[in-house]
């Protein structure tokens, strides 16, 4: 395979359904897409969940028009290991299935891209041949979450003027030591995906927060767990402003809320396009040099 390739993986579980909103924006400028799964059909946490096996078939071979998709199954609910440890392992195996040339995309079933086809020409920019003989950058995406959903409304994560939470969906060398996470360098890219992430069901949100990598660490206590979700379902029209540094595990990084009536996700993507960085272009050029970067660690700026 060549080694311009945009190769674009997906951890799937439980929320499989939510590949019929996170595959499409992608589709079209993916040259190869993976779907990964736990062959036992259970969590990181070990535990079973419910899937429709001929619904993911039916559902992927209607996604999958120019046959793009490859189905990868192994064992990632290993009681042996915890949920971090098993998330770590499903990625790190994912990118050795598609193989280390290209740039390698992981996207979770609930993120949603803004813009993808030109994310892509973005990261030829940076590199178009990536083949793993260069430096080893990580390309982050600022992410917006979705935090609930109540008929037409959705909340979503208000940022305000600061930069938004960030995720390094993209790299030219795929190495995977805390989820999407590496000791590589992080560059900043200017574009955003929508993530489902709290916007659910209260029994699949309860299921999500005692199975994701999370439940191994900051969120190992279940009554935190049970805290959260009961904050989660207080939440409506009328006391959204109120809710202020509440994300579960580092407050701060979710410092408010905003509304966003639509119709559907499609109709949210359109309207979230819209979002652009609280910082300029030549900001953003100083932040993605390297030599800023060992500054700013050697200084913890």
């Amino acid at each position: 395979m060549q080694d311009n390739v945009i190769k674009v993986g997906f951890c799937v579980a439980y929320d499989y359904r939510l590949l019929l909103n996170s595959i499409p924006p992608i589709y079209e400028h993916a040259d190869l897409i993976c779907l990964s799964i736990d062959k036992n059909r259970r969590s990181w946490g070990g535990n079973p969940y419910d899937f429709d096996e001929e619904q993911f078939k039916s559902m992927i071979q209607k996604l999958d028009p120019l046959n793009k998709i490859r189905l990868h199954e192994g064992n990632f609910s290993s009681k042996d290991l915890d949920s971090r440890a098993n998330c770590n392992l499903q990625r790190n195996e994912m990118a050795e299935v598609m193989e280390k040339r290209g740039w390698h995309i992981q996207v979770d079933s609930d993120e949603y891209f803004i813009n993808f086809k030109a994310f892509v020409n973005y990261l030829k920019q940076i590199e178009h041949y990536p083949d793993g003989s260069k430096k080893p950058v990580n390309v982050l995406v600022n992410m917006l979450p979705i935090y609930k959903k109540t008929g037409n409304n959705y909340f979503l994560v208000d940022f305000k003027k600061t930069l938004p939470e960030t995720l390094p969906l993209a790299t030219n060398f795929p190495e995977y030591t805390r989820a999407r996470n590496s000791g590589h360098f992080n560059h900043l890219s200017p574009f955003f995906a929508l993530h489902e992430t709290w916007a659910r069901g209260k029994e699949e949100l309860e299921y999500k927060i005692a199975n994701w990598g999370h439940a191994a660490e900051e969120l190992a206590d279940p009554g935190k767990r049970r805290t959260l979700v009961e904050s989660w379902e207080d939440l409506d029209e009328s006391n959204y402003q109120e809710y202020q540094n509440f994300h579960p595990t580092k407050p701060s990084t979710w410092p408010a809320l905003k509304l966003i009536e639509a119709n559907s996700i499609e109709e949210l993507i359109d309207k979230a396009s819209l979002v652009s960085l609280p910082i300029n272009n030549l900001n953003r050029w100083f932040r993605n040099q390297r030599f800023i970067g060992k500054i700013r660690q050697i200084t913890n700026i």
